[in-house]
C-alpha cells in the first residue's frame, strides 16, 4: 500500500515544472524544463514573490532533478503549502515520511501537511490519511470509520484505489 502511494505522489509531481538556481547556486543536473511559456528565472521569479503554484513547481522540479536537492524542494515545497497550495502539502508530507531520506523524517509535520490538503479536498491526501486511519499507522488512532469517509470523499472525486479499496472493507 505505501508503495502505491508513494507512486502515485511521483506520478503527480512529474507532472510539475522547472526552475532556476538561486543566486550563487549550481542548479541540480538534467532539471526537467519549465512550464511552456516560462522561463526558468521567471518561474523562479513568481515563488519568490508568493506564488504558491510556482513555489510547488519550482520544488518539484529540485525533487525530480539528477541529483535530488532535497533541500531546494523541501523549502520550496513547505513555502507552497504554507500559502494554501494543496500539492505542495501532499508533496512535503511525502518528503517528511523519510521514503527519500530518513534525515526528512517528521511524522507531526507529515501528519499537519496532509490533513491541509485533506481539508482542501486533495483526494491523494484523502487516500493516505484513510489508510493510516484504517491501519493506525503514524500515530494515527485506528478508526474504520473515519478511514471510510476519507476514502468516500477521495472515491467520490475519481481517486480509484480509494474506489477500490472501498469495495474491499467490510
Amino acid at each position: 500500500m505505501q508503495r502505491y502511494l508513494i507512486v502515485c505522489l511521483l506520478a503527480l509531481l512529474l507532472g510539475a515544472c522547472a526552475s532556476s538556481p538561486a543566486p550563487g547556486e549550481n542548479p541540480p543536473k538534467n532539471m526537467p524544463a519549465p512550464p511552456a511559456g516560462l522561463t526558468l528565472a521567471q518561474l523562479r521569479e513568481r515563488a519568490e514573490q508568493g506564488d504558491m503554484d510556482a513555489e510547488y513547481q519550482l520544488g518539484s522540479l529540485y525533487f525530480l532533478a539528477t541529483p535530488k536537492d532535497l533541500k531546494q524542494a523541501a523549502y520550496w515545497w513547505k513555502r507552497g503549502a504554507d500559502h494554501g497550495q494543496a500539492m505542495a502539502a501532499v508533496s512535503i508530507a511525502y518528503l517528511y515520511t523519510g521514503q527519500t531520506d530518513a534525515s526528512y523524517t517528521n511524522e507531526p509535520d507529515m501528519l499537519k501537511y496532509l490533513q491541509q490538503a485533506a481539508v482542501q479536498n486533495n483526494a491523494m491526501a484523502q487516500h493516505m490519511l484513510g489508510t493510516f486511519y484504517l491501519t493506525g499507522e503514524h500515530g494515527l488512532p485506528r478508526d474504520p470509520d473515519q478511514s471510510k469517509r476519507l476514502y468516500q470523499s477521495a472515491c467520490d472525486k475519481g481517486f480509484e484505489k480509494s474506489c477500490e479499496t472501498l469495495k474491499s472493507l467490510p
